[in-house]
């Protein structure tokens, strides 16, 4: 028996595993991560993903329409402002032919004795006002001494609006004043976006009209 032979005894003998030959038995597995745990990993990464997203479009969709629903009420505040004015300042008719407040059909005139933004308050200006297809219309024409100036402001927020007149003796509402050489005592107005009331009904004195205001009269639910 040789030496080396011996020696391979030896180690045997005392337990020392054989090393693997270069050309047989199976080497240790390497460390890393299964095909399982990264699918898994990548389907979690993507609900996060998607969680995410949808949160950050829920906010942006509610910055949105807080948005248009903050100009919307400022818009209607303008509307409002302007209509209060320009009807406060309605006047009666100076010389024959000249055209007074009139309400008909859901369309309402009037010459106003100046007026706020947008209008120039050093002329005189006939106010008509009605509802369409592009929302509340108000169209604003010199009338008198003032160069002939057009001004069209739309609305397209309101969708139909309901205007009624207070008698000159406040005796009544109605929603038809024919009588150009005399002014209601009051006007009341409300809008509406399609079955949206915008803001609250508004009431008017006409300064140059006649009786005490006792109070608006409930609006037509579809007028």
């Amino acid at each position: 028996m040789t030496g080396a032979t011996l020696g391979r005894g030896r180690r045997a003998a005392a337990g020392v595993p054989r090393q693997a030959s270069a050309h047989g038995g199976a080497p240790p597995p390497a460390a890393g991560f299964t095909l399982l745990e990264i699918m898994v990993a990548i389907v979690l990464t993507g609900m996060v993903a998607v969680l995410a997203f949808g949160a950050a479009r829920v906010s942006v969709d509610t910055r949105a329409r807080l948005g248009r629903a903050l100009a919307d009420q400022q818009r209607a505040r303008a509307t409002q402002a302007f209509l209060e004015d320009a009807l406060r300042n309605a006047r009666r008719p100076r010389r024959p032919g000249e055209p007074g407040l009139e309400l008909r059909d859901g369309r309402l005139a009037f010459v106003a004795a100046g007026t706020g933004p947008p209008l120039d308050p050093d002329y005189d200006w006939r106010v008509t006002i009605a509802v369409d297809s592009g929302g509340l219309d108000i169209l604003a024409t010199t009338v008198g001494r003032g160069p002939p100036t057009t001004t069209r402001v739309r609305v397209p927020d309101v969708t139909r609006w309901d205007v009624q007149a207070l008698t000159d003796d406040a005796t009544g509402w109605t929603r038809a004043w024919t009588d150009t050489t005399r002014l209601p005592a009051a006007v009341t107005i409300s809008l509406w976006h399609d079955t949206q009331p915008i803001g609250q009904p508004l009431l008017v004195a006409i300064a140059a009209g006649g009786g005490t205001v006792a109070g608006a009269p409930r609006a037509r639910d579809n007028p």
